[in-house]
């Protein structure tokens, strides 16, 4: 008897569902992780313990061990950063990150505006007060704009921005005393003859304290 011998074959092919962070793809490999964009491009190799999808920045966080990595847009903003906090500047997109660095022997600050790539630093501490970020390495303050207009070097004791309704300008004080420069700032400005006792009694007079600040005066600039 002649018995026909039947193969059957079945498609298990049960391709797992994409696993979505955010906007991006999760991969895997050995227990990591990594994202791909929508187009397949692999944004992250899987080489992370975990990854976070922030939709208030519209961000990811991945993150290896004590060092972190954020994404926006599909390209690395931060790469490979010992993160010790992340604290929103207060009523504005921007957002201090606070982590430490060997190379300063002690911890370190950037700027970063949430949802883009503009990023201000490693820095010893950046302050931002309306449009003008303070910048301090070593004990020393410099200043600019947001759009990277410098208004003074890192090299001053202390900063102080003055303005009226129309203007503003840029005052420094280092061990020789105080000086006073017009809005383009200490490099590019015009300094004003205005003797270093003369400002020193009118910043006492308003009261500012501090190594930095922004204030409204009723001076003639």
């Amino acid at each position: 008897m002649f018995v026909a011998a039947v193969s059957v074959f079945c498609s298990c092919d049960s391709k797992k569902e994409a696993v979505k962070v955010g906007p991006y793809e999760q991969t895997e490999a050995n227990g990591k992780f990594g994202i791909k964009d929508a187009d397949g491009h692999v944004v992250l190799a899987p080489e992370y313990d975990k990854l976070e999808w922030r939709a208030d920045w519209d961000a990811l966080i991945a993150d290896k061990g004590d060092l972190s990595t954020i994404v926006v847009n599909g390209s690395v903003v931060l790469d490979g950063v010992d993160v010790s906090s992340f604290e929103p500047v207060e009523g504005t997109e921007y957002v201090y990150i606070k982590s430490f660095s060997e190379s300063a022997e002690g911890s370190v600050v950037r700027l970063w505006k949430v949802k883009s790539s503009y990023l201000i630093g490693p820095f010893n501490d950046i302050k931002l007060i309306g449009d003008i970020v303070f910048m301090n390495t070593n004990g020393d303050w410099g200043a600019a704009t947001l759009d990277h207009t410098g208004l003074a070097p890192r090299k001053y004791e202390r900063i102080i921005i003055v303005k009226t309704d129309k203007t503003r300008a840029v005052l420094v004080k280092d061990k020789s005393g105080w000086a006073m420069f017009d809005k383009d700032g200490v490099s590019d400005g015009v300094r004003y003859d205005t003797p270093s006792k003369v400002l020193e009694k009118q910043i006492k007079q308003l009261g500012v304290d501090g190594e930095i600040a922004v204030v409204d005066v009723n001076w003639k600039l």
